[in-house]
Order: C-alpha cells, then structure tokens, then sequence
C-alpha cells in the first residue's frame, strides 16, 4: 500500500520549526475541508480543537524528537501515493511526505513512522503502517479520471470503420467502449509489441500506431480490434494481444 507513484499533489497548509527540522508551508487555498471547531461540555469553552496545523507541527515534531533525524515535512491528499520519502545529500535531511490520514495517527503508528524514516525497510513498521492504511481507506480521495483523447482516423486505416462494423457484426452494437489509436512509443529496442489493449479503469480500447501501415492487412487490424472490443464487452482486461 505505500506506493511510490508520481502524483498530483494537493498540499495541505502545514508548517513550523522545530528541532532544526521544518514543515513546509504549502497554498491554504488547497487545504481540505475541515470541520468547524466545536467546543467539548468537559472543556473550558476557550479551549477549542486543535486546528489541522498544529496537528500536523505536533506529528513534525514527534518524527523530529523521535527519530533526530532532521526533517521537512509535506502533508498531502493523494489518491496513490501514501508515503514517500527521499534523503538530501547535502545535510541529510529526509524529505518525508505524509498522507493527511497521518494527522491523527495513534502513538502506536507515529513510531512506525519514525522506524520507517531511520529504516525504509523495516517489516515489522511496515505492516502495522500498511494496516492502518486499509482502516483510514475511507480519508482516500478518489482519483479524478484523466482526460483521453481519442484519435480513430489514421493515415491509412480509419479505426471507427472497423469498430463499426465488427460492433454490428460480433456484438450487436453492444459494445460502448471507445476506440483510438495508442500514442507512438519513445524510439528504442524492443522485443516485442502490444498490438492492442483494453483498460477498465479508462474504458478505453487502444490499438499500437505500428499497425496503421500500408502493408498491414486490415483483416489483421480487423482481428485486433475485435479481440479487444471482447474484452471491453466482458470487461476483462488481460496479458498482450
């Protein structure tokens, strides 16, 4: 679950210095809601929550004395990456980025955190962080879906014709699942290419640029795009075509 995935970030306004250690100060304007303070009947009224800063210089500051490692502290709302952390070679200090589901953490898991810190490799504090991010599943925003361009006419073969006409011909015009042609790979050694794809999480059949050459048959193009509109039909994705 600590996946390492290159994300959008929403920062979240977090900062301080303590221990020679800072908190980044990110863009207020990207904090997520927060709850309006309220007052407890067993506390004085002029005591109010704590607000999410002084949460998230609190938990900078457990981190710090915990592991005396200096510290630079991000707090974000990703929907992948959970964790991430990277060591400066100029001072050693340890760029640590923390999903907002660490805010509240319980003692428990902000010491795992300090043994990840010191020893990213750590089981022992890797599953109990792992564990805790399946309960909190629920802070996890949902990823907004990336827009895709679609791309069907190509120089010599029109992918909406054949989508068409297989569609009509296999599946009844049943399938929705749009077509396009997939994006030309960087130049470099290859052993092998992936005439097509289907992927549920974008809904969307590609089809390898390659194949829009004049010597490519277009029943063989025609066979590629009907095994993927199978897959879309079925909704199951599977190995290389």
């Amino acid at each position: 679950m600590r996946l390492n995935v290159d994300d959008k970030q929403l920062e979240l306004p977090f900062g301080g210095d303590t221990a020679g250690s800072t908190a980044i100060p990110l863009n207020a304007a990207e904090a997520p809601p927060q709850p309006l303070p309220c007052r407890s009947q067993s506390m004085p009224q002029s005591i109010e929550v704590s607000t999410t800063q002084q949460r998230a210089d609190a938990l900078h500051r457990v981190l710090s004395d915990t592991t005396g490692v200096k510290i630079r502290l991000r707090i974000t709302n990703n929907s992948s990456t959970m964790m991430s952390l990277r060591y400066e070679h100029v001072g050693g200090t340890a760029l640590v980025g923390l999903h907002h589901m660490f805010l509240d953490a319980p003692d428990s898991i902000r010491k795992a955190l300090g043994s990840w810190i010191v020893r990213p490799r750590a089981k022992v504090a890797g599953k109990k962080i792992d564990a805790f991010i399946a309960e909190q599943r629920h802070l996890i925003a949902a990823r907004t879906p990336r827009k895709i361009v679609l791309r069907t006419a190509g120089r010599y073969i029109d992918l909406v014709d054949l989508y068409t006409a297989v569609n009509a011909e296999e599946f009844e015009g049943s399938v929705t699942t749009p077509i396009t042609w997939g994006r030309m790979p960087t130049r470099r050694r290859r052993r092998s290419i992936r005439f097509g794809s289907f992927a549920p999480g974008d809904d969307v059949i590609r089809i390898h640029p390659y194949l829009d050459q004049k010597f490519v048959p277009e029943f063989f193009i025609r066979y590629i795009v009907f095994h993927e509109m199978l897959h879309a039909h079925m909704g199951i994705e599977e190995g290389p075509t």
